[in-house]
């Protein structure tokens, strides 16, 4: 749930270094499961620069055997301001049948660690994919989170491609809706590199609104890097 994660420090002299030690650890994480568990797959890193903040977007995962995985993301953020966003969660996949998942999940998020259980499911065809995942959490207070991530990219010319993706997340609990995100991304890749037009879009509450911060937007440009 990425709208609880905002650390409202304005520190200017360690801001940076915060955002660079979440970097850092992010990336050691995703290097040190590349290198204990090959292959690895839907590796990935992204960095989106917009008018409000840069994002760094981290996908890292490996399987453990033939039926078990291991995913992690980290996104952290910040504004032009200084202020700090941070979210992390790590996944353990159990494959029932072709691209469906069991998941066991932990979302840590403004200082806490959010256990969570669900199931995921993955499809594609040419250049056609999507993932879906679906989790409600274990704590005292669980909210519903689905998220869908559907990606395009047929070839143009040679190693040229076309990248048409969009990711949406939504949470919703006992009094409706609390948070969604929309990520859409065009551009054009080649050789796991990829560059374009970005926008992070995010509702909090049952009506968001732009007047009481409700409903933002982040748009700009991405860059990524696929391995």
């Amino acid at each position: 749930m990425e709208h609880n994660r905002t650390d409202k420090s304005h520190i200017p002299a360690g801001r940076l270094r915060k955002f660079q030690r979440m970097a850092a650890g992010a990336v050691l994480a995703a290097g040190l499961m590349l290198t204990l568990s090959k292959p690895a797959r839907a590796d990935s890193i992204e960095l989106m620069a917009g008018n409000n903040k840069a994002t760094m977007d981290l996908k890292a995962s490996a399987p453990l055997t033939d039926r078990l995985g291991v995913f992690i993301r980290a996104r952290p953020s910040v504004d032009y301001k200084g202020a700090i966003d941070s979210f992390a969660l790590a996944d353990l996949a159990i494959n029932l049948k072709g691209g469906l998942d069991a998941v066991a999940e932990v979302q840590a998020f403004g200082g806490t660690a959010v256990p969570r259980a669900g199931i995921q499911h993955f499809v594609s065809k040419g250049a056609f994919s999507l993932y879906s995942l679906a989790t409600i959490g274990t704590d005292k207070s669980p909210y519903l989170e689905m998220l869908a991530s559907l990606e395009f990219s047929p070839a143009i010319y040679k190693a040229l491609c076309l990248i048409a993706k969009a990711e949406a997340v939504t949470d919703t609990g006992s009094g409706g809706h609390v948070f969604s995100r929309q990520s859409p991304r065009l551009g054009l890749g080649l050789n796991g590199w990829a560059a374009g037009a970005a926008a992070d879009l995010a509702e909090i509450g049952n009506h968001p609104k732009s007047g009481d911060g409700t409903f933002s937007w982040n748009v700009g440009g991405f860059i990524a890097k696929r391995f």
